[in-house]
């Protein structure tokens, strides 16, 4: 990778139908079209959506223009937002949602609070799925309220990661954490809730965020907890079988599992020691092919790079920088 340009003033870096979107004082670029926003205005870039608050109120950007939407709402890609008490009338839980261009009502009643909505969790049958509990119980429903099947985490100290509910065809896979440690992972049918395999283990070295591959494989990569290196893990979501790659034995990585973005076969990673770097891994090869120190002087802490067909992107929070790479 070749640093092509450095930009200062941004806020934010997100990516919309592959094109970086990024966040000045007064306006969000997307290529050469701007949009007009006030200091005030607070945004982010969410599941291919513009998302968050304009004149106070929550919107979204669709159509050329923001729309004011609804406490819970998300599209075929995915948004929902934390404010679920005002989805709910007395035991009902309500909420819209769209599916390319079309509208659907979701209306269910239920004992659970729901907290946070992964939908549509399957795109080809409209799979919703809602995690409850404070982190302990996923629920299941078809797009148009029926209860299909819940999944409870009974043990006490484990906590279900809501943040990679990874779906490959009728498989869905869940990931029970200790901490940011994965304890337990299962693969579940998801219309039924049929219990198709489950791997228990200390999760050391092992990945607690993954990423679908074009070969329906599951990927990520970390530096083990407590230990030195970086691994590569992947999982079969249909057999369980998961291996873990150790890349390099070196000493000193800080590579996050969630700070990882997956493009074609590889894996692009931010290195968050002091200095930073990004690198790139090949998951046909098992091989760290590329690193790129950023040499930064400041001790900062940097998100997951944005990646697209020709480009890294990467944005520095305490800079207000982004600094773009050519592959």
């Amino acid at each position: 990778m070749k640093e092509i340009n450095r930009i200062k003033n941004v806020s934010f870096l997100g990516l919309l139908d592959g094109n970086p979107v990024l966040r000045y004082k007064e306006h969000i670029a997307i290529n050469d079209f701007n949009i007009e926003v006030s200091p005030n205005d607070d945004f982010c870039i969410m599941n291919n959506l513009i998302q968050g608050t304009k004149n106070g109120k929550d919107a979204v950007f669709i159509d050329g223009c923001f729309k004011e939407f609804p406490p819970i709402r998300f599209e075929e890609r995915i948004m929902w937002t934390l404010k679920d008490s005002m989805c709910y009338d007395g035991d009902t839980f309500k909420l819209s949602y769209y599916v390319n261009g079309e509208e659907h009502l979701f209306e269910t009643k239920t004992k659970d609070k729901i907290a946070v909505c992964k939908c549509p969790a399957n795109k080809n049958e409209d799979v919703l799925a809602f995690s409850s509990g404070f982190e302990k119980k996923y629920l299941f429903y078809s797009k148009t309220g029926e209860f299909l099947w819940q999944y409870t985490e009974d043990a006490d100290d484990l906590k279900i990661n809501w943040r990679c509910i990874p779906v490959v065809d009728d498989v869905v896979v869940v990931i029970s954490m200790r901490g940011l440690r994965p304890e337990k992972i299962q693969g579940f049918n998801i219309h039924t809730g049929e219990r198709l395999w489950g791997i228990t283990f200390e999760g050391k070295g092992v990945s607690n965020t993954l990423f679908v591959g074009e070969d329906k494989i599951l990927y990520g990569c970390m530096r083990p907890f407590a230990s030195n290196g970086l691994v590569l893990t992947s999982l079969n979501p249909f057999t369980g079988e998961l291996i873990k790659h150790v890349i390099s034995e070196e000493d000193g990585f800080e590579v996050m599992p969630w700070l990882v973005t997956m493009h074609g076969r590889q894996l692009y990673y931010t290195d968050n020691r002091r200095g930073n770097e990004i690198g790139v891994i090949d998951v046909d090869k098992r091989e760290l092919i590329e690193r790129v120190p950023l040499n930064i002087k400041k001790k900062v802490t940097i998100g997951a790079p944005v990646v697209t067909d020709d480009k890294v992107y990467v944005f520095i929070d305490d800079l207000q920088e982004l600094r773009v790479f050519e592959k």
